[in-house]
């Protein structure tokens, strides 16, 4: 009975972790920002003449333009872009 308790308590452990990475990446999912919520950021810091900046951000993430960058650099670039516009 004792190995059979210890097998439990060892399952519960495992589902747990499971359940604390699930939950983590349903954050992150949620967090995530669209393209069209980052081409907003990026369109206004344009039109305040940050065009240049702007640019030279997307390739510095590997895109010729915003439409081609990969979605788990939105996060990452949005927070440069915060820079350019301070």
């Amino acid at each position: 009975m004792d190995k059979v308790i210890e097998e439990l308590w060892a399952c519960a452990a495992t589902l747990s972790g499971i359940a604390d990475t699930l939950a983590k990446m349903a954050e992150l999912e949620e967090a995530s920002p669209t393209l069209e919520e980052v081409r907003a950021v990026l369109a206004k810091l344009s039109v305040e003449g940050h065009s240049a900046a702007v640019k030279s951000l997307i390739a510095k993430y590997g895109a010729a333009k915003l439409s081609e960058l990969a979605p788990e650099h939105y996060v990452a670039l949005l927070k440069e872009a915060e820079k350019i516009g301070a």
